[in-house]
């Protein structure tokens, strides 16, 4: 029918249309520096000179590192904020942070959907801005960001994205840090391990649901600025952490727990790899005891058992474990070396040290005592034996 329509009758639906359209955003003020790319989705742009990666051959060996926890390339990292924190059907997006590295650049690009009525758009959207079968840094993506937003494509009947690999960062400060610091949220990484301390804009997360319900009331978009800063701090520390994880496992740290940690962390992948670090870190000053003790496990189990006695004494010496410790050197004499009498010997070091401290073991621990007086009464006639 508007094939037909006269030229001047187009050109005043065009104008009204386009009227309609700037009313319409009229109605959302406050929003940061940025562009409309529908009438209720909003994007914005940042670049940053912040990027680690000097060359492309130090990536390509932080990839490789990382491929073995789902790191590949397209590298896109990944963050949203959402209307709830419990995800379920009834929780949607409303904001899509997505960084990349470019050369010697980062850039942020920020999705905003202004109206829930528009969500279909700003998906459609979203799926321009992300790479074709991207792969995915995130922090708790796996068991949030991703599930959420897939829904919601499929809610909107939108094929859901395809990702050719996912890297969940928080897996891996938790396997590297917890210990450290405790709590592994974002932020407590942020400043115990990066040194990142946000600036006094930053909103907590458990407000940004309650900012934008606000936001969708009035049209004023002023108060969501916080929420704007924090999803782009959220994309930076990623960019941030995934160097920093990857440096760690490769061994580039001087800090004997992380190199320890490193070594746990590769032990499913690659155990000479685990082995090596743990060495480091047992030479390291002051040298990761824990480290020590699973080289011994490890050369024990391997069949070296003289390495592994060294080790054993060694730990002993620095008054580690030493109930679980004298109990192995007692193992590796008795079993290995055929000594029964140096083997009793430990053992019952192993019970004077159980005696010394037993007030103080938990009453898992104190189930011992029965093991040591078995072990002690069997050497004992062993030796009378022969």
């Amino acid at each position: 029918m508007n094939d037909y329509m006269p030229l001047h009758m187009k050109f005043l639906l065009d104008s009204s249309k386009k009227k309609n359209e700037e009313r319409k955003r009229t109605l959302v003020r406050g929003l940061p520096p940025g562009r409309f790319l529908d009438d209720e989705v909003y994007f914005c742009e940042s670049k940053h000179e912040m990027s680690p990666y000097k060359n492309r051959g130090e990536l390509e060996n932080h990839l490789q590192i990382l491929s073995h926890w789902g790191a590949k390339e397209p590298l896109v990292f990944f963050d949203l904020e959402t209307t709830g924190l419990s995800g379920g059907t009834g929780t949607y997006a409303f904001l899509a942070g997505i960084g990349m590295l470019d050369q010697d650049q980062f850039i942020v690009r920020q999705l905003f959907l202004c109206s829930p009525r528009a969500e279909g758009i700003w998906l459609q959207k979203l799926m321009e801005i992300i790479p074709y079968k991207p792969s995915f840094v995130t922090y708790n993506g796996k068991n949030f960001d991703l599930p959420l937003i897939n829904t919601r494509f499929i809610l909107s009947r939108i094929e859901p994205i395809e990702p050719t690999g996912h890297l969940d960062l928080l897996h891996l400060a938790r396997r590297l840090w917890k210990k450290r610091i405790g709590s592994c949220t974002l932020s407590n990484v942020e400043k115990q391990i990066l040194g990142i301390d946000r600036k006094t804009e930053d909103v907590p997360g458990f407000l940004i649901p309650e900012l934008y319900a606000q936001f969708l009331k009035t049209g004023d978009a002023s108060g969501l600025s916080g929420v704007f800063y924090h999803n782009e701090m959220d994309i930076l520390s990623l960019c941030m952490l995934f160097n920093k994880v990857a440096m760690t496992l490769s061994g580039r740290s001087t800090d004997p727990h992380e190199i320890d940690m490193a070594g746990d962390a590769w032990y499913n992948y690659d155990l000479n790899k685990a082995s090596r670090l743990w060495e480091k870190a047992s030479l390291l000053t002051p040298p990761a005891k824990n480290a020590i003790w699973k080289l011994a496990i490890e050369y024990k189990r391997q069949g070296d058992h003289c390495e592994a006695l060294s080790l054993f004494k060694k730990l002993y010496d620095m008054e580690y474990k030493k109930i679980d410790v004298a109990v192995e050197i007692s193992k590796i004499y008795e079993h290995q070396l055929k000594n029964a009498k140096e083997a009793l010997l430990w053992a019952e070091k192993a019970m004077d040290n159980f005696l010394r401290y037993r007030p103080f073991l938990s009453s898992i621990r104190k189930g011992k005592m029965a093991d040591l007086t078995k072990r002690t009464d069997r050497l004992r006639n062993k030796i009378r034996l022969r």
